[in-house]
């Protein structure tokens, strides 16, 4: 979700930081490291940051309710069984990558119910998080 022109920032940054490091040794002695030595230490590791992609998977089947964030890129996942195979799922992706899986998961299941909502929270005013301790049909 963050751009890669923000890391090349951060990147920047750490490399100036580095400089100005070695430039405050030269000037002030070995008595700069006592002030600049944490920001040494965190500009040489921040010099290789960068995005990671974390993978996981969520199992859904035609049961579950995919809640879809008007306007933003997050689908929501739940099923609505109460047990221990009951779970709830958020999925951050873009927004071509988000009506690529919907329409997906429509192929897929075409009984699967999909609700758009305003904000995330409004899903939990849905029928699947109002159910008491029985199990749904």
């Amino acid at each position: 979700m963050i751009p890669e022109v923000a890391y090349k920032i951060v990147r920047g940054f750490a490399w100036v930081g580095i400089a100005v490091c070695i430039i405050a040794v030269f000037v002030l002695g070995s008595l700069a490291f006592v002030g600049a030595g944490a920001f040494a230490l965190m500009a040489f590791g921040m010099t290789n940051f960068q995005s990671t992609v974390d993978k996981s998977y969520v199992f859904i089947d035609e049961r579950s309710v995919a809640f879809s964030l008007v306007n933003n890129s997050v689908v929501s996942f739940a099923i609505p069984e109460k047990g221990a195979h009951s779970y709830s799922a958020d999925i951050y992706i873009s927004l071509e990558q988000k009506e690529a899986l919907l329409n997906y998961l429509r192929s897929l299941f075409p009984s699967i119910e999909v609700v758009k909502i305003k904000r995330l929270n409004d899903q939990y005013k849905h029928p699947v998080y109002q159910q008491d301790e029985e199990v749904v049909e």
